[in-house]
């Protein structure tokens, strides 16, 4: 249990609480692991790294918001960085 002290009303602050966001997907990219959110049939784009290697977050191709391309492929790396 979580106690909240703002001045805002309790409703302003709780509003939009029990919306859930999109559905996430979780990647592996060149070893790396990620979250990320569908966007169209062939894209996705990074919500979240969940590496542990403080290397890969200073990698500007695995910053959120990057879009990757997404294609199937069963047996081999189905992931690559999309260069928009």
């Amino acid at each position: 249990m979580s106690i909240i002290y703002t001045p805002l009303p309790i409703e302003l602050v709780l509003e939009g609480i029990d919306k859930e966001g999109p559905p996430l997907q979780e990647l592996e990219v060149d070893g790396v692991k990620m979250l990320v959110e569908q966007q169209s049939i062939d894209k996705c784009r990074i919500v979240r790294l969940l590496s542990t290697d403080p290397a890969d977050y200073l990698k500007s191709e695995l910053m959120p918001g990057t879009e990757i391309r997404y294609v199937p492929q069963f047996g081999r790396s189905n992931v690559e960085p999309d260069q928009v």
